[in-house]
């Protein structure tokens, strides 16, 4: 298998598609780039100068003369121009202008390129070019670098007048695109540097004897005994380009900053919003489409190749390098850990064996992307990825097909009559479905829109359909999420299930928790809607009762021997029923049984619940303590707790007979509850109003001596 990935690993598919991986994680990082170092001006010949100028066979050397005699007041550290000047113009009055400005400039540049193509040039016969001298000392096997007999070279007196650095960027032979860039170039039999690290050492004014090439290590710059900057390099000394959003480059226009420079001269006044010039690095090169300096980068097709040379000396000023991890490090602990997986999950179902693979390819994907998010390391992903999924699918194959055979059967026959979690029980227990069912303990659950009906008048069908859509995949994503079984929807109202078909011992805790949830999620859909807008006001005030309760119930697979649907029957779903409808008597939003409040907080104590009262509801004899979930108990306001405790005391009072002393206590109570008539939408009540209005009821009944605080609702 290694063999084989090694030998993949040489073609050119597998290398672009690998290219592929690096290029969208240049873009998925982007928009979280660094801005570039400030230190980097980057001037674009762009259509505005050749709109004010000529184009750009017209452009004349008194032209660069004008612009770097208006740099001149300003002090820039570098000028480069990221082209060359190979060939004498017809005025030589005007090359004479431009070479005596460079002279004014200790640290102006232009380019020059090596043409490993001309074999039959004659070999560059001067030891130097110009002033620009080579390097002394380099350190290593040349056979790697970029070499060139000769080249494209600034005539004599530009040589003389400036310096020269090596402009040499070659694309990738697989997709064009340039990845990495040379620092030094073998020029005529001499190592001669790049554009990029001739502008580091004008802007760190040391020579060619300050500078060690160590090829396969680093290009090490230095002053006295002290190494002041360390660039990566590969064997042929090229260094890999750390590529950044292009949002973190804002070109000036050249023609626009010879134009604030004229500015400058006249009034004296640099204003804060344009760069500063003084002491940067002045990058000059062409961005006006239809010129020739153009080629694809990560980020786009097409874009002026002066960025790439930005890109680069970012990378180091930033300290900014791209580090390429080999492949072979990454398949060293890969491939054991695909052999060690599958071996560990030889006997596990098919499910666990795919889910596991999957599961480590992902975090070996995350955690390739945020070490290249945040450390700039580049792992290779696709060979890596394709070689463990191929270690694991070919042994998972034959155990899939033959589960899948035999699971099939009984999903054409079922899938289309129950739920899927339904079929796959069955699936599992390998026993063909029947009619009936079986007592278990659950916790039902109903939950309905506050006001449905005005919702209908409100909407059109198509509208209405799309906001139960949201609501109802809102809503029963926590459900399930929960560990919850969807029984049906019935119109807007969902009716569910915690605790089977699989059962869980904190079936209530959850689903609790889930009501928390779903009023939270409700209020992010509310803002969700109010920011798309185009909703009647209804819409921004929608609010959902649930009920809740816990206690025996039949489950199982009810209706006919042609059509049956798993679900849930008996007085404890009755129940449930009535708590949900009987939650809007007493204002609040959730209401469920003390059954359900004991069950959940002997899982977990994290859930606040407030009592409310003990009822006998329509069609039971037997009373019911009945609770508000208030929320977590760690998320209440101190409004909240207060209430509660307050309401509490009330409740007291109220058990007591003391129906005044309620009375006063329920009013401070409801100065603290959370739902307000006339400050929420759609609340008209909340429990210290209705107990309030109750002791005002009770005040004038006849109770029995025995009275334990029941009260026999009139409605459902």
């Amino acid at each position: 298998m290694v063999g084989f990935l090694f030998a993949v690993s040489t073609l050119d598919l597998s290398q672009q598609l690998e290219n592929v991986t690096v290029d969208w994680r240049f873009e998925a990082r982007a928009s979280s780039d660094p801005p570039a170092d400030p230190r980097i001006l980057l001037v674009g010949i762009g259509e505005h100068s050749l709109n004010r100028i000529g184009k750009w066979e017209d452009w004349t050397r008194d032209v660069h003369a004008l612009f770097m005699d208006r740099l001149l007041l300003r002090k820039p550290g570098v000028v480069a121009y990221d082209f060359f000047f190979s060939e004498s113009s017809k005025d030589p009055d005007k090359d004479e202008a431009f070479a005596g400005m460079m002279e004014f400039f200790p640290g102006a540049i232009t380019g020059a390129v090596a043409d490993d193509t001309k074999r039959d040039a004659e070999i560059y016969p001067n030891p130097t070019i110009g002033k620009t001298q080579p390097f002394s000392r380099v350190i290593g096997d040349r056979s790697d670098m970029l070499r060139a007999p000769s080249g494209l070279v600034p005539i004599p007196r530009f040589a003389e007048s400036a310096w020269t650095g090596f402009v040499n960027s070659p694309p990738s032979r697989i997709d064009g695109i340039r990845r990495r860039t040379p620092l030094v170039v073998e020029f005529g039999g001499k190592v001669y540097p790049s554009f990029i690290l001739q502008i580091l050492m004008q802007l760190e004014g040391i020579g060619p004897e300050r500078v060690e090439v160590v090829l396969g290590e680093s290009v090490n710059l230095s002053k006295g005994d002290e190494i002041t900057t360390r660039i990566p390099i590969d064997e042929g000394g090229f260094m890999n380009l750390n590529y950044r959003g292009k949002s973190a480059f804002s070109p000036i226009d050249y023609v626009g900053l010879m134009e604030w420079l004229t500015e400058f001269e006249t009034t004296t006044q640099w204003p804060e919003t344009r760069p500063p010039v003084e002491g940067q690095i002045v990058l000059v090169g062409q961005m006006a489409e239809g010129l020739t300096d153009f080629g694809p980068t990560p980020f786009s097709a097409r874009e002026p190749l002066v960025l790439v040379q930005a890109i680069a000396l970012n990378n180091v000023l930033q300290g900014d390098y791209l580090r390429v991890i080999p492949l072979w490090q990454v398949l060293l602990g890969w491939l054991p850990l695909a052999w060690a997986t599958l071996w560990f999950l030889r006997k596990a179902s098919v499910s666990w064996s795919a889910a596991i693979p999957l599961a480590l390819v992902v975090a070996y994907f995350a955690t390739a992307f945020l070490l290249f998010k945040n450390e700039s390391w580049q792992f290779p992903l696709f060979l890596p990825v394709m070689g463990f999924l191929l270690v694991h699918g070919y042994a998972l194959i034959d155990r899939l097909v033959l589960e899948m055979r035999a699971k099939s059967r009984i999903k054409n026959l079922f899938g289309t009559y129950v739920s899927p979690e339904v079929v796959e029980s069955m699936v599992s227990s390998g026993e063909d479905p029947k009619l009936g069912g079986q007592t278990a303990e659950i916790t039902a659950f109903f939950s309905d829109v506050q006001s449905f009906s005005t919702f209908s008048e409100k909407l059109d069908a198509e509208r209405l359909v799309a906001l139960m859509i949201d609501y109802l995949t809102a809503m029963t994503d926590i459900l399930i999420y929960r560990g919850g079984t969807l029984d049906k929807y019935i119109g807007d109202a969902i009716v569910g299930m915690f605790g089977a078909p699989l059962h869980f011992p904190d079936h209530a805790y959850r689903a609790c928790a889930s009501t928390i949830e779903m009023h939270r999620q409700l209020g992010e859909l509310r803002e969700k809607w109010r920011r798309d807008g185009g909703w009647p006001d209804i819409v921004y005030e929608m609010q959902a009762r649930i009920g809740l309760n816990t206690g025996p119930a039949v489950i199982g697979n009810m209706g006919s021997p042609r059509r049956f649907n798993y679900t849930m029957m008996g007085d404890t779903v009755n129940l449930a029923a009535r708590c949900e409808s009987g939650a809007k008597s007493y204002g609040v939003y959730t209401m469920v049984s003390g059954e359900t409040r004991l069950a959940a907080q002997r899982e977990k104590d994290d859930i606040a619940f407030r009592y409310l009262d003990k009822i006998v509801v329509k069609g039971r004899t037997q009373p019911v303590e009945m609770f508000e979930v208030m929320g977590f108990a760690a998320d209440l306001t101190p409004e909240a707790v207060g209430c509660i405790e307050i309401y509490s005391a009330g409740i007291e009072k109220y058990l007591a007979r003391d129906w005044d002393g309620a009375v006063a206590v329920f009013e401070k109570s409801s100065r603290l509850e959370p739902f307000q008539p006339g400050f929420l939408p759609g609340v008209h009540d909340n429990p210290s109003l209705v107990m309030i209005a109750r002791c005002a009821e009770m005040k004038g009944a006849f109770l029995e001596e025995d009275w334990d605080g029941r009260y026999l609702m009139k409605s459902k």
